[in-house]
C-alpha cells in the first residue's frame, strides 16, 4: 500500500476492519451489530499481521487496549489500533472523565523532566488548547505501562518504520488522535516515519484550540481523517459547555486576561448568573469525578508491575521506573485543569449519510431490539463508508 496525502477509501477499509480486531474476545459494546442483520466485520487482509511481540497482552487499568500490525508485502508499515470502550465500570468510567486538561505540559519522572505535548506552545493566549482528561489518562497508562508499554513501541518504530497508521473506533478513536498529536510534537525521538491517521465515530478529544492545532498539523494536508455517521450519537459527546472564560480575548465583554466588563454583563442580565452557576455546578461535579479515578489509579499502580528503566524515557539513569513513578505521572493531571467543559470535533471529516432508525427486528437470534448503539457499531460504519466511498 503505497502511503499518500487524503482520503483513501482503500486505507480507511483496511484500517477499519484493524480497527474491529482490538475487541475479539472482549464484553465489547461494540460488536452486538454482527448478530442483527448487518457484518461481521471481515478481517484485514492476509498481508497484514499482529505483532504480538509489540502487542500487549492484557488492558491498562482503565482496560485500555491496542494491536500493533505489520504489512507483510513492505515491512516498513506499521498500524497502531485503539480499543475503544468495552463494557466494564473503568472503560466507561474513562469516558466519563470530563474536565479539559491543559494539552501541553512537561511531566516530571523521578527528576527527569519529559514533555508531553500534544499541541503548540500559545503563549500568552487566554484561552489554550485543551483535552479530554479521560483519554489523556488513557494515553499516559498506555504510554508507561502494561507489558509492551508504547513508549517502547514508538521508540521501536520510529527506528524501523517508514509508515505508521493511526487508527481507532470511539474512544479509541479519541485516544488515537491524542496519540497523533504526541508523535507529532513529540521533542522525544518518536519522528522519523510517516504518521496517517483513520479515526472511526470518535468522541470529542479536545476544545477548539486543540482541534485548530490538530487540523494544522496533520488534517489539512490529508493525514487526519475522522469517519464519522450522521446518525451515531457518540461523536456529538462530551455535551459542551461554552461560557465567557471559553471566547477569545479581547472581546465586547472580557478584556485580554482582564475580568468581565460590569456594564456588559449588566446587559446580559439574569443569563449571566443563572448559566454561571450551571457551568461552575457541571464543572465541579466532574472535577471531583476526576480526583477521585485519579486517586484510585494511583493506590493501584505502586503494585503494578512497570516494563520501563529512566533511560527508556531519555533520562541519564538505567534505574526501573516503578508504579509509584506511574502514580506520580498520574497525579499531575490533576495540576492541569482548566476551568471549561468547551468541546470541538477535531480532524478532517468524512461524513458518512447514514439511515434514521433503531437496529432492525430482524428475527436474527441475539439480536436486541433496543440498541443504543446500533448506529455506533462498525460493521454499519463499514456499510457506509462502501456505500458512499467505496467506488
Amino acid at each position: 500500500m503505497t502511503l499518500k496525502p487524503g482520503f483513501q477509501f482503500a486505507e480507511a477499509q483496511l484500517l477499519l476492519e484493524i480497527a474491529q480486531q482490538a475487541y475479539a474476545g472482549t464484553p465489547s459494546l461494540s460488536e452486538a451489530a454482527a448478530t442483527c442483520g448487518v457484518g461481521p466485520v471481515p478481517p484485514p487482509s492476509t498481508n497484514w499481521t499482529i505483532r504480538r511481540d509489540l502487542t500487549p497482552t492484557s488492558a491498562t487499568l482503565l482496560d485500555n487496549y491496542w494491536q500493533v500490525w505489520q504489512n507483510k508485502n513492505d515491512e516498513s508499515q506499521y498500524a497502531i489500533a485503539v480499543r475503544g470502550t468495552v463494557d466494564t465500570t473503568a472503560s466507561v468510567l474513562a469516558d466519563l472523565l470530563f474536565p479539559l486538561i491543559n494539552a501541553r505540559f512537561d511531566i516530571k519522572v523521578d527528576g527527569y523532566t519529559l514533555p508531553f505535548y500534544l499541541a503548540r506552545d500559545e503563549g500568552d493566549s487566554a484561552v489554550k488548547a485543551g483535552v479530554h482528561s479521560g483519554f489523556a489518562l488513557s494515553l499516559l497508562l498506555m504510554l508507561f505501562t502494561t507489558d509492551s508499554p508504547l513508549f517502547l513501541t514508538l521508540l521501536l518504530l520510529a527506528k524501523s518504520a517508514k509508515t505508521v497508521y493511526i487508527t481507532g473506533h470511539s474512544q479509541g478513536a479519541s485516544i488515537a488522535t491524542l496519540l497523533t498529536s504526541l508523535v507529532r510534537h513529540s521533542t522525544v525521538d518518536f519522528k522519523g516515519p510517516v504518521y496517517k491517521t483513520y479515526t472511526f465515530a470518535p468522541a470529542k478529544a479536545g476544545n477548539d484550540h486543540y482541534a485548530y492545532d490538530y487540523a494544522r498539523l496533520a488534517a489539512v494536508e490529508g493525514y487526519a481523517w475522522a469517519v464519522t455517521s450522521t446518525q451515531d450519537w457518540v461523536p456529538q459527546v462530551p455535551f459542551t459547555l461554552e461560557w465567557l472564560s471559553d471566547l477569545n480575548t479581547p472581546n465586547p465583554l472580557r478584556a485580554f486576561k482582564g475580568s468581565p466588563d460590569p456594564e456588559a454583563l449588566l446587559a446580559l442580565g439574569g443569563l449571566t448568573t443563572e448559566v454561571e452557576g450551571t457551568v461552575g455546578r457541571v464543572y465541579e461535579d466532574h472535577k471531583r469525578r476526576l480526583q477521585q479515578r485519579v486517586a484510585t489509579l494511583s493506590a493501584r499502580l505502586p503494585s503494578e508491575p512497570i516494563h520501563l528503566k529512566a533511560s527508556d524515557l531519555g533520562a541519564p539513569s538505567a534505574a526501573p521506573i516503578t508504579g509509584s513513578t506511574v502514580a506520580g505521572v498520574i497525579q499531575q493531571i490533576l495540576d492541569q485543569i482548566q476551568l471549561s467543559l468547551d468541546y470541538a470535533d477535531v480532524g478532517a471529516l468524512v461524513p458518512l449519510f447514514a439511515t434514521p432508525g433503531g437496529n432492525p427486528s430482524d428475527g436474527t437470534p441475539g439480536c436486541q431490539k433496543l440498541d443504543y448503539f446500533w448506529q455506533h457499531h462498525l460493521v454499519n460504519y463499514l456499510k457506509y463508508l462502501t456505500q458512499q466511498y467505496g467506488g
